[in-house]
């Protein structure tokens, strides 16, 4: 995290309307109540990565409206993902309401009214996105906000860590940051598909839904070099020209996809200091591609420059 804002910086008098301006640049206009007597206690610390902005926020017990009055002011739309870290939290929009302990995220939609309440001294992760980012639109959200997803099941468990590692270290993925972001927008749009009901007559929801769920498992055996359309089609019990339809409707094909992801993999442990100790066959295998030879034309092709040089440009060392 790069900036700090913190009330403790002010005089006890300035502090209120200090949170209350900080809260709003580093989001979106709302009402901040404390509710504990002065002096009040808060600091955000920001950054962004890629696509995505996030902040760690640490405060006195607070109440924050995004109000009617103050959405006709700023229409910016944008989901929010709240993840907290310490205390506990109580959102509230689109007629639910969700009781967050630590591990817990929820989300909650810029463009309509929310509450978000925390009852006592909080630390939360909040993260920013468009909508598009998580494969969503502003009318969708409706059915996922105010909805609590758990650390310790589904996609949540797999969630909630590595938005907390992401966040807590983000120095460490700058150079893969646009990769990153739309890693968190999939799991972000794979963990909220649990919730989207598709109506029968929907057909394109139920698409997208079972496409969401295709690319969150193609993720988890990437390092598989068995893994093949046939496979996945088995495991979602879809045909084989099902699933490919639903990638040529994205532009794409399921070996395009299944590569692309694997290479992508490939390239931040190239770049990175996480893959130093790596030679870069071993890296190759631990993606999936088990002939170094047909990995850096692969590689090459995607990318321009041989996986060697690639790390050697990137100064990340490594054995050959």
């Amino acid at each position: 995290m790069t900036v700090l804002l913190r009330t403790q910086d002010h005089a006890v008098s300035e502090r209120r309307a200090f949170w209350q301006d900080v809260v709003c640049d580093s989001f979106v206009p709302v009402q901040v109540r404390p509710l504990r007597d002065d002096p009040f206690r808060g600091e955000i610390r920001a950054d962004r990565l890629g696509a995505v902005q996030f902040s760690e926020i640490s405060a006195d017990p607070s109440r924050v409206d995004r109000t009617p009055r103050l959405i006709a002011r700023s229409d910016a739309e944008y989901l929010l993902v709240g993840l907290v870290q310490r205390g506990s939290a109580v959102v509230q929009q689109d007629g639910r309401e969700a009781a967050l302990r630590p591990g817990d995220i929820a989300c909650y939609d810029t463009s309509r009214p929310y509450t978000l309440i925390c009852g006592e001294d909080f630390t939360m992760l909040e993260f920013m996105l468009a909508h598009r980012l998580a494969h969503l639109d502003s009318g969708r959200t409706g059915e996922v906000t105010a909805t609590r997803f758990s650390a310790s099941e589904g996609v949540g468990a797999l969630l909630s860590p590595f938005l907390t590692r992401l966040a807590r270290n983000s120095g460490d993925y700058v150079d893969s940051a646009a990769g990153l972001s739309q890693t968190v927008g999939d799991l972000l749009a794979t963990m909220l598909a649990s919730r989207v009901r598709a109506p029968d007559d929907d057909l394109r929801a139920a698409r997208r839904t079972t496409l969401l769920r295709v690319r969150a498992y193609i993720d988890q055996n990437l390092a598989d070099p068995d893994l093949c359309p046939e496979r996945i089609a088995r495991a979602h019990h879809v045909s084989l020209r099902h699933l490919q339809k639903l990638f040529a409707e994205e532009g794409a094909t399921v070996t395009g996809w299944i590569r692309g992801r694997r290479l992508e993999g490939c390239r931040r442990e190239l770049a990175g200091p996480y893959g130093a100790d790596r030679t870069v066959g071993a890296i190759a295998a631990r993606w999936g591609f088990m002939n170094l030879a047909h990995f850096s034309r692969l590689f090459k092709a995607a990318y321009g420059v041989t996986p060697r040089d690639f790390r050697a440009a990137r100064g990340a060392g490594g054995p050959g």
